[in-house]
């Protein structure tokens, strides 16, 4: 387990308080313990308090299965700031959780140390550890930790389902390009669209036009409606002599980045750019 250790000094005078805490990058969140003050440092939230001797890490699981989970925890901590070793076995802890017993050096000085991990369907999760010297561990340092691994929940996503959002989302100018031809579909905000498509050579070549059911007509209008969220679905396109066809889409995907001016219609890639 990785993460950025700092002196227990700086649990006084450097923290906040509040009653719910996460982070922009997560995809769940947690309960603070009641008088726990905490500090956002990156990708770790750390916790101290007042008169409790101790620290709290927390940071974001990345792991998908309790396996991966099971694994990291039982490898402990080596950094240069000190190192935790587990103690004995694992135990399973709560619901898709472990926790675990850890002992080891902080700052020069020996610490004890109990490590609680949990994954959350759908958001990763996290693990939880509770620090301090051996003589200075309490019960109260411990439920605190408890408290925060218990409370860990999805953070409630941005629903994009609704026919308004989704619409917003498609609407505007969607080019394909080739190396003999490009393709242009328009869909407009009040639920229509039109195609129209052309060759390198400066003519209309309608049957290597649009992929999206369009082929044979340059000049094809009619109505549109998207299906589906912002990353996966169907656009139904009705024609004016009434006959409907769906296409899915799916969102680009680059290097592991999520690029939404662009989608996958069929095996083609779109790029989207504002109606003129």
């Amino acid at each position: 387990m990785r993460f950025i250790l700092l002196a227990f000094l700086f649990i006084q005078g450097f923290f906040v308080q509040a009653q719910e805490i996460s982070n922009s990058m997560w995809r769940f969140s947690f309960e603070n313990p009641k008088e726990w003050r905490f500090q956002n440092n990156g990708d770790v939230v750390l916790l101290g308090h007042d008169t409790v001797a101790g620290l709290i890490l927390v940071y974001p699981n990345r792991f998908s299965t309790q396996q991966e989970l099971e694994n990291t925890m039982k490898q402990g901590l080596n950094e240069v700031d000190g190192y935790l070793q587990l103690q004995g076995k694992l135990h399973k802890y709560q619901d898709n959780g472990y926790r675990g017993d850890y002992t080891g050096m902080f700052q020069m000085q020996v610490v004890k140390a109990k490590a609680y991990g949990r994954l959350i369907p759908k958001a990763g999760g996290a693990i939880v550890i509770v620090m301090t010297t051996p003589e200075s561990f309490s019960d109260k340092l411990n439920e605190a930790g408890k408290s925060i691994i218990t409370s860990l929940k999805a953070k409630a996503q941005k629903t994009t389902h609704s026919s308004e959002n989704i619409t917003q989302r498609f609407v505007g100018k969607w080019s394909y390009y080739s190396k003999y031809t490009e393709n242009h579909i328009y869909l407009y905000p009040d639920g229509t669209y039109s195609d129209s498509s052309s060759s390198n050579y400066g003519n209309s070549n309608t049957s290597a036009g649009a992929t999206w059911g369009m082929a044979n007509d340059s000049n094809a209008r009619g109505h549109w409606q998207a299906q589906g969220d912002a990353n996966k679905g169907q656009i139904i396109f009705t024609s004016a002599n009434g006959k409907k066809s769906a296409y899915p889409y799916k969102v680009h995907i680059l290097n592991g980045q999520t690029v939404w001016s662009e989608y996958n219609f069929g095996k083609r890639l779109y790029s989207r750019k504002p109606l003129n």
